[in-house]
């Protein structure tokens, strides 16, 4: 009688443990997909950017991501700068190493103004398109929202 429990519970124990190992799987359509192109097969506004903000900086890589479906491309330069674009080659972040900045005019008008109006030799270290504006990061840490037009609404805390 012993036995027959044994075998059961550990029937019952495997069924589980597969049932649980299924439902953990991944699923196909949630992959992401990243592969290394050559800065030709980025979109064209995306390559006039580089051309137009990082015409000396040397490239150490462009890669493609497919991210839920949703398409990405990242390129990341020698010097420790990245930018990430969409599909249509706009930009979705601007990025340079701690302390360092990104290069001037890449930062929309309104935004500028804003920054040179209330922070002296200010640099931006990192600019990102969020749903609603833009997040901001100064070279001294200090990071900032703004909404779509430009105007400041509030400090990171």
């Amino acid at each position: 009688m012993k036995k027959k429990f044994r075998i059961v519970v550990l029937l019952f124990a495997s069924l589980m443990l597969v049932g649980t190992m299924m439902s953990c799987s991944d699923d196909d359509n949630d992959k992401d997909i990243e592969t290394t192109i050559t800065v030709s097969n980025l979109p064209k506004k995306a390559q006039t950017f580089i051309s137009d903000y990082y015409a000396t900086a040397n490239i150490l890589s462009v890669k493609k991501e497919l991210d839920h479906g949703v398409v990405l491309y990242d390129v990341d330069f020698t010097n420790g700068q990245e930018i990430v674009f969409n599909a249509d080659g706009d930009w979705i972040e601007v990025d340079a190493p701690d302390g360092q900045p990104i290069p001037s005019g890449i930062i929309p008008t309104a935004i500028e103004d804003y920054l040179n109006t209330n922070y002296q030799d200010y640099g931006v270290n990192d600019i990102t398109r969020t749903g609603g504006g833009y997040e901001v990061e100064l070279v001294s840490g200090v990071d900032m929202f703004f909404d779509a037009d430009g105007n400041f609404i509030r400090f990171d805390n």
